[in-house]
């Protein structure tokens, strides 16, 4: 991993670090990265363009093929089409979480700033030419992929019994 996605990374977790046990840890710090596989080639798709959240100011950024690149750990970077890096895929996870509100998931910025204000979404840049936002409506299927990862439950803990911790929000739309 370059010096560069450590020191995020470092950053972020320890932003989430804490005296809790993993079962006390919010929502968004018990999502498991095997779920994210789903979500990563919409982020890719929907939001990963160098102007938008590839733009090394934008706190929410994605990293991939076909997008915004991360250095490898001999400082070089990967061809701009081979298949994503662990660490791109990790530190891309690592900000969505980020971007996770584990007390309001419906509130969660990453699923309100890409949704139309006129669907329940908040104020966002990202609009095309038309004028839309990334998703138009609640049912867009990019935005149900997504909404579905933000709203899924954390794993089950150790000791832990159904319905204990649960997912902080409504139901998946």
């Amino acid at each position: 991993m370059s010096a560069r996605a450590w020191l995020l990374l470092g950053t972020l977790l320890l932003a989430g670090s804490g005296c809790a046990d993993e079962h006390d840890k919010p929502v968004a710090a018990r999502r498991v990265f095997s779920s994210f596989k789903d979500v990563y080639p919409v982020l890719l798709r929907d939001c990963g363009f160098p102007a938008c959240h590839g733009a090394p100011e934008r706190f929410f950024r994605v990293y991939g093929p076909g997008r915004t690149r991360l250095t490898n750990d001999d400082g070089t970077l990967p061809e701009p089409f081979d298949i994503a890096t662990a660490d791109e895929q990790e530190l891309t996870f690592q900000l969505a979480l980020s971007m996770i509100n584990e007390h309001a998931v419906g509130d969660s910025l990453l699923l309100r700033k890409p949704l139309a204000i006129e669907a329940g979404g908040s104020g966002h840049l990202g609009v095309d030419s038309y004028g839309r936002d990334v998703y138009r409506t609640t049912q867009d299927a990019g935005y149900v992929l997504l909404a579905r990862w933000v709203y899924s439950p954390p794993p089950m803990m150790p000791g832990a019994t159904a319905g204990a911790g649960g997912a902080g929000g409504a139901p998946a739309p």
